[in-house]
């Protein structure tokens, strides 16, 4: 990949200070900004190649203006961005870590930390949606993990702005293939809920360690995402709550319009699943035990949960039960006609499953129920 550089080896106002990586449309370095004192991630693309300069520099520009417009904590900084004859830049802030892909290469990621990440980037994407951009290529390589458990989607690269008319002369399909939803690898139009699709992909392959649309060649990929339903995960681990059976179920739908609608619906079910896990992880004494509850219950939000129903339509709604049937929950969600309800439902209440859960309160309200009986009793005699 051809670089413009002067002789004080610099792009623009950066001076290069080491590569960092390539990638199929460009080279990443570090950077130092001298106007600022500071150490940037500096993203350049060659535009050298008169055949479809025009459309990389364009996909550049757009890149860079619709990410720079995005301030999330979840969501890679751009500071600047420019051209320079033959190369077109960007310079972002410089991430310290390691990316999903990388660590999920190296071991074992554990469930409740795959639904903390899964849910960053959920909310990430939900902050990009909501100002017009899908991402396109959500993918265990654009997806950070810095220090203390934070969590960035970088290169928004193949961005666009979902309210503009922006295509590709070249027709080319934009993206990884195995991360794809049906629709983007089919060519067909994309919104928010094909972000959605791929990261269900992510969390399923977290949550399991396998590749869940993997084919020899583009083609057996593209058959496999259109075509294969994929097992619920705790049939792949059983050591996970069924709950994310039902969650990653509703991300992966091919159909669009039953799939969730939007991120933050997913970050919301993804974070009572999280609530869920905490509730059943073992406490270490009594004492530790009735604290946790009190914590969480301060929280509200916190506490344990019936199974999630913010994107479920009225008549899919799963009556509440000590037990979460994942087999029944993944029966209706493909309810007739439910992809025409799909409308934010009011959760169920959560101080019913708490009773049923866990053990003073279902003993309590044991002790209660004898009491009035025995009361009752008392007055008939």
């Amino acid at each position: 990949m051809a670089k413009k550089k002067d002789k004080d080896n610099r792009i623009g106002r950066y001076r290069i200070l080491e590569e960092l990586g390539r990638g199929a449309m460009g080279v990443v370095y570090r950077a130092e900004d001298p106007s600022l004192d500071r150490v940037v991630a500096l993203k350049t693309i060659s535009l050298a190649d008169a055949e479809g300069r025009k459309e990389y520099e364009k996909r550049f520009l757009l890149e860079a203006k619709a990410a720079g417009k995005l301030t999330h904590p979840n969501i890679v900084t751009i500071f600047d961005y420019g051209e320079e004859e033959d190369t077109a830049y960007m310079a972002m802030e410089l991430l310290e870590g390691s990316d999903l892909r990388s660590r999920m290469r190296r071991e074992q990621i554990p469930p409740m930390e795959a639904v903390e990440i899964a849910l960053q980037v959920a909310d990430g994407l939900g902050f990009a949606h909501e100002h017009g951009v899908v991402h396109r290529d959500v993918k265990p390589g654009n997806i950070m993990l810095l220090e203390r458990g934070a969590v960035k989607i970088m290169d928004f690269g193949i961005a666009r702005m979902r309210f503009a008319d922006h295509k590709t002369s070249t027709g080319m399909v934009l993206g990884t293939p195995r991360y794809m939803s049906p629709e983007q690898i089919s060519g067909l139009p994309v919104d928010q809920r094909s972000d959605i699709f791929s990261l269900g992909t992510v969390l399923y392959e977290m949550l399991t360690q396998t590749s869940l649309f993997a084919g020899q060649n583009v083609d057996q990929i593209a058959f496999n995402v259109t075509t294969n339903e994929p097992a619920p995960p705790s049939h792949k681990n059983p050591e996970l709550p069924q709950i994310l059976d039902f969650i990653v179920a509703r991300a992966l739908k091919k159909e669009p319009s039953v799939r969730y609608q939007d991120a933050y619906e997913m970050a919301a079910d993804l974070r009572d699943a999280l609530a869920e896990m905490r509730g059943r992880a073992p406490a270490r004494d009594a004492e530790s035990e009735t604290t946790m509850t009190q914590k969480l219950g301060a929280g509200g939000d916190k506490l344990p949960v019936a199974p999630p129903a913010s994107a479920i339509a009225k008549d899919t709604r799963l009556p509440m039960s000590r037990v979460f049937d994942s087999d029944a929950a993944l029966a209706r969600l493909g309810a007739p006609g439910d992809k025409d309800r799909l409308t934010r439902a009011p959760r169920p209440v959560r101080l019913l499953r708490r009773v049923l859960r866990d053990r003073l309160p279902r003993r309590l309200a044991v002790a209660a129920l004898l009491a009035a009986g025995l009361g009752a009793w008392i007055g008939l005699g």
